[in-house]
């Protein structure tokens, strides 16, 4: 799909759940004002507050679409993270009202009495709120939109405390037991484990958190297919929105190649990146040197000795002027010994030239 037939896709899905809200809550509105029901009533405002929200989420998928300008070169593709950050406050102000309401009940049970039209018009909003929990869900796995996933997480909350209610107050009908109180924090502790969950999601996303691993494996098998590609390291994936993702990577090339034909490879892989997985890559082309034995040699010994520590080595080069071999370590993980690793690298240099080493650390 394409990132405009994605973005038009997206803002159909929202447009539609604005209307489902709209005529939800206009619905319930009346049954509340007929049935001199204020549950209901309430019921119906939070239906058009969800329809604002979904406005405001509109609005920003729309500008999200936006074409890179002048003051924002990467696009505004964060805009949508934005939305899908109000969704996750929208039901996590949700899970505290409906905990307090929980906590209030418990200490003062209410004795709930509903009429025809009220049990007719929850029971409508379950269906209804159910229906376009399933249908924000598959459409957000579709178009891949956080914003339209969160808006399902925001009905499916919706129609689970809609659910929590009926089934309570059916309860203390039968029983005489008041149990709303207790199920409406339960209820609650459970719409805020996602909320928060959401809300962490996109926080790290407008950081810049790491990408999924799934995408890095996708680029890296596409660059590692090219038949003259050696090897790659240093890949980084900047979010800047669903389907706008920059990427620069090393690359590394046999160094008997010339210029042209590494030049042609790298445009191949940048033009596979973009049109089979959506990432705009830019590629640094490193030389792989195979007619030096010492360096053979040693780029042998120091892979062999990094493997236990799960680290690798490239751009290992030997300074005869200044009697010095410089390279970079790639490292994964926070609690790897790094002084060790130097040390080592530090004395297989030593031992098979009689140089030093100038080791530059990365994390991956």
């Amino acid at each position: 799909m394409t990132e405009k037939g994605r973005n038009k896709s997206a803002i159909i899905t929202l447009i539609v759940g604005l209307a489902l809200n709209v005529i939800l809550g206009g619905a319930k509105l009346a049954a509340g004002i007929l049935s001199y029901s204020v549950s209901v009533m309430s019921d119906a405002f939070n239906n058009m507050s969800d329809a604002a929200v979904s406005i405001v989420t509109i609005v920003a998928v729309w500008l999200s679409s936006r074409a890179a300008d002048h003051d924002h070169p990467y696009g505004h593709g964060r805009y949508e993270y934005i939305a899908t950050f109000i969704l996750g406050a929208v039901i996590a102000m949700v899970g505290v009202e409906v905990c307090i309401s929980g906590v209030q009940r418990i200490i003062t049970p209410v004795d709930v009495e509903f009429g025809t039209v009220v049990w007719a018009s929850l029971g409508a909003s379950i269906g209804i709120k159910a229906f376009m929990a399933v249908f924000y869900a598959v459409r957000g796995k579709r178009v891949g939109s956080d914003t339209i996933k969160a808006a399902a997480v925001d009905s499916a909350t919706d129609c689970v405390v809609t659910a929590v209610v009926l089934a309570c107050a059916l309860a203390e009908r039968l029983t005489g037991t008041h149990i709303d109180g207790y199920a409406s924090v339960a209820v609650a502790v459970f719409v805020l484990v996602f909320a928060v969950r959401i809300l962490k999601n996109t926080i790290n996303r407008l950081l810049g958190s790491r990408p999924s691993q799934q995408l890095l494996e996708e680029v890296k098998k596409l660059i590692l297919s090219e038949p003259a590609v050696v090897s790659m390291h240093d890949l980084i994936i900047n979010d800047y929105g669903e389907v706008n993702k920059l990427a620069e990577v090393d690359v590394v090339f046999p160094a008997k190649m010339s210029f042209i034909e590494v030049h042609a490879v790298c445009d191949k892989i940048e033009s596979a990146a973009r049109d089979n997985l959506g990432v705009k890559l830019c590629i640094h082309a490193d030389p792989f040197i195979t007619d030096d034995e010492r360096l053979n040699k040693l780029r042998t010994r120091i892979e062999a000795l990094l493997i236990p520590f799960g680290a690798s080595a490239h751009d290992i080069g030997i300074d005869d002027c200044k009697k010095r071999v410089a390279l970079d370590v790639l490292i994964s993980g926070d609690n790897q010994p790094v002084n060790e690793i130097v040390g080592i690298i530090n004395a297989e240099s030593e031992t098979l030239l009689g140089y030093g080493a100038d080791v530059h650390v990365d994390y991956i």
